[in-house]
């Protein structure tokens, strides 16, 4: 092997030469990684470096911005060590070379790089592909269940929730781990007596239309969390589409039995206050008032015939008959009626 290099790959596109030990772990996909590195082309120009101690140049493996023998040896080196680098164009910057750092096409490169220090680093979420998404959120759903069971749920929603945003396949396998951890957010807000975002999230659990036994979870959360806000016809009519699902299910069943004693008794204080209030209405005697009798408008009747200043004159008066008999008796008698009335409506 020539001048002590090694090949890290079977071509011998990538071969390395240890210039000083290191020691520890080695860096792997995702690790963020501190170095100093300086590389250099055939005739010893250098096309790019950072030396800077102070301010060491800072990557991450597998983010394909690094050429691919840079990934390669990085994947081999310790904290610590120093190494000679030669890539061939393949694993450089290949038949294209790159302009601004003024690499020509088909160059082969020499590096010498240090390893300072690296840390294990997952991809950012925008680095990862669906496959890796989908099983980045059945991780945290596994996470926020372990929370769950320590009855932790305030920690455990915050994970379901990071969870969901990872879901982005939209096949039934995909759409089944979004109801999932809909339901599992669902029982988490119920549990924190977040009843209408439990409610929610249930309904956004059922728009998915996945299985059957995933319906009938969130039409069962749905209910429970209707039952806390008093919603109680919603939910009876969740728990019988729930039964018509698996007419079987104990706890549908003792759930909906609850609901129907709940409804009932909801009935009958309802028939007892309308009672009371319609009985109140029939025998309020405060709503009847007696009529007031109008003093004026019973003198205006009677002012014609018992105006004690009244005059009759005297050449009108004759020889009493029969007839002027009785019409003096009925003025008499409407003098007397007058007196009567005023007697009655005079104050006590």
């Amino acid at each position: 092997m020539e001048g002590g290099f090694i090949n890290l790959i079977e071509d011998g596109g990538v071969k390395k030469r240890i210039l000083q030990e290191g020691q520890g772990e080695m860096p792997i996909d995702g690790s963020r990684c501190k170095i100093l590195f300086k590389g250099t082309l055939d005739d010893g120009t250098i096309f790019d470096s950072s030396l800077d101690k102070e301010r060491p140049y800072k990557v991450r493996i597998g983010n394909e911005i690094l050429i691919k023998g840079f990934d390669i040896a990085l994947k081999s080196m310790k904290v610590g060590e120093k190494a000679e680098l030669k890539i061939t164009p393949n694993y450089g910057y290949g038949n294209e070379g790159d302009q601004y750092k003024n690499v020509p096409k088909n160059a082969n490169l020499t590096y010498e790089i240090e390893l300072l220090n690296f840390k294990d680093g997952k991809k950012q979420k925008w680095e990862l592909t669906i496959e890796e998404k989908q099983q980045e959120a059945m991780n945290k759903r596994t996470k926020g269940t372990a929370l769950f069971k320590q009855q932790n749920y305030k920690e455990a929603q915050k994970i379901y929730k990071k969870a969901l945003s990872y879901c982005t396949l939209t096949t039934a396998e995909g759409n089944e781990l979004k109801a999932s951890l809909q339901l599992n957010l669902s029982i988490c807000s119920y549990q924190l007596e977040q009843y209408k975002d439990s409610i929610d999230y249930a309904k956004k659990a059922l728009d998915l239309k996945t299985n059957q036994q995933q319906k009938l979870k969130a039409l069962y959360r749905k209910a429970l969390a209707n039952i806390k806000t008093n919603e109680l016809d919603e939910a009876l009519a969740d728990l019988k589409d729930a039964l018509k699902i698996d007419s079987t299910n104990s706890a549908v069943i003792e759930e909906l039995s609850k609901v129907k004693q709940l409804l009932k008794g909801t009935k009958m204080k309802e028939k007892e206050i309308y009672s009371k209030l319609f009985q109140q209405q029939l025998y309020d005697e405060s709503e009847i008032e007696p009529k007031e009798i109008e003093i004026k408008d019973a003198k205006s009747e009677c002012s014609s015939l018992c105006d004690p200043n009244e005059k009759i004159e005297e050449e009108n008066q004759t020889k009493p008959t029969d007839e002027n008999l009785e019409v003096q008796k009925l003025k008499t008698d409407n003098n007397d009626n007058c007196r009567i009335i005023s007697e009655e409506q005079a104050p006590v």
